[in-house]
């Protein structure tokens, strides 16, 4: 038999979202981490239970060891801490399940009862190995999230529990030794294993170990043989600072990168077909800000294929262009760094955070040492900024706008007009439901290039 022949049944239909697993041979079954004792039951389908692996020893992946070996008088097989920490509502947490609900951010379904199981029938302390119908299983302790956590592997299916998943890091409830103990015992065997394992952990979606462990490698190797479909337009210098700054996973030959915005997230992804976009679920899952989604294109984008992973429309851009070169006026001036923090409260009063592309405080330092910074001040207080940014032998003009107290007037007008001197091409964004800014900038000689953003939220 190799693991081919063995069918994996995912049960996750809990409170906790925590996965357990069938697994099945002919009309033999083992369970590993029981959650839902009657969804395990109608799952197991009228196979022989015959033995429960443990993966830890956490409430939520041992909820329903007892009944089922009662029921089925099936062998219990988990590494000694776990054993022995199994038997204890503190040190399996049931007893704090409410604290943990609530630092989740989850109702509880149902109210957790303080937990007291049974020792295992059959306990290790490093490794041990089962032999099931002729294929072995490999049982590693993996110290670190927990005390008593552990690995299982046969042939190429690993389970690891909450010791590693696809789209966040373990945690560590033991401190610094816990971590260093990750870091030096169980990380190098992760690393020692087959890295096409397929990897069944204790929350979200199973992946492939190499995803995981090499997967800056292989981002990088994705965005160099350039997929189809990206809305990441950026250099291979860009793109190295925005992986390091940034939580992504690698799926195949697909990577999906959250960039934190500074009170929203921007989702980027390189795919070879909208078919790798779904089951993301587990991705998103622990962002609570908004999540945009940007789509350049000169063609119409279609709505309903971000719809399916939760984005809806919010607002389109057109992108205007010239190499007009308009009039200069002697109250506009370039921004020192002391008008930083008046250029800052004026900005974030006026554009939308969520797609207006508003500097924070060092990148806005950055353009004002660069001159690419404009201002109006009257009576010593700012009346009006604008904003510029050298992109691509282009000057990208980012941002405008005129202090409430001095609207209507000519200091917009003023502002937009005044230019880098060193540009030759300038380019701008604007909202198609901005009409006064359209009109402004036409006036100014812009003129529509046929790109649009297409701009999506996630809440």
């Amino acid at each position: 038999m190799d693991s081919s022949e063995i069918k994996i049944v995912t049960c996750n239909k809990n409170v906790m979202g925590i996965n357990s697993y069938i697994l099945v041979y002919q009309k033999y079954s083992i369970v590993i981490d029981p959650n839902n004792f009657e969804e395990l039951e109608k799952s197991l389908n009228g196979t022989k239970l015959e033995y429960i692996f443990l993966t830890h020893e956490h409430f939520d992946h041992i909820m329903a060891v007892d009944k089922l070996r009662e029921k089925y008088n099936a062998k219990l097989i988990a590494q000694k801490f776990t054993s022995k920490n199994i038997q204890s509502s503190s040190k399996n947490l049931s007893k704090f399940s409410e604290i943990i609900f609530e630092f989740m951010k989850k109702e509880p379904i149902i109210k957790i009862e303080e937990l007291s199981i049974n020792s295992a029938d059959i306990e290790y302390e490093d490794n041990y190995e089962l032999d099931w119908y002729g294929q072995t299983f490999f049982f590693k302790h993996t110290i670190g999230h927990s005390e008593g956590s552990s690995c299982i592997y046969v042939n190429n299916y690993l389970f690891t529990g909450d010791s590693l998943f696809e789209v966040i890091d373990t945690s560590f409830l033991g401190g610094k030794k816990s971590k260093d103990n990750y870091l030096n015992i169980t990380m190098p065997f992760f690393y020692s294993l087959d890295k096409k394992m397929e990897v069944f952990a204790g929350h979200f979606n199973s992946f492939i170990l190499e995803d995981k462990l090499y997967g800056k490698d292989k981002a990088i190797e994705i965005y160099s043989n350039r997929v189809k479909y990206t809305n990441c337009y950026l250099n291979y210098q860009a793109f190295i600072e925005l992986l390091e700054n940034s939580n992504f996973i690698v799926r195949d030959n697909s990577i999906f990168i959250m960039s934190n915005q500074n009170g929203f997230y921007k989702f980027y992804f390189f795919v070879n077909n909208d078919e790798e976009l779904k089951n993301l679920d587990s991705f998103f899952y622990f962002y609570k800000e908004p999540i945009i989604l940007e789509i350049i294109s000169n063609n119409k984008v279609d709505a309903n294929l971000y719809a399916k992973i939760g984005f809806k429309p919010y607002k389109i851009y057109s992108r205007y262009r010239t190499n007009k070169k308009n009039k200069s006026f002697d109250i506009v001036k370039i921004a020192n760094l002391e008008d930083t923090n008046e250029i800052l409260k004026l900005i974030n009063d006026t554009f939308d955070h969520l797609s207006d592309y508003i500097p924070n405080e060092n990148e806005l330092k950055k353009l004002i040492l660069k001159q690419e910074v404009f201002i109006v001040k009257i009576d010593e207080k700012l009346a009006g900024v604008s904003i510029y940014e050298t992109k691509y032998k282009s000057y990208y003009f980012r941002l405008s706008c005129v202090h409430p107290d001095h609207r209507p007037g000519l200091i917009g007008y003023m502002l937009a007009s005044t230019q880098p001197e060193s540009g030759k091409n300038y380019l701008t964004w604007i909202d198609d439901n901005n009409l006064e800014a359209i009109r402004l900038n036409t006036f100014l000689g812009y003129k529509l290039d046929g790109i649009k953003n297409y701009i999506f939220i996630k809440n």
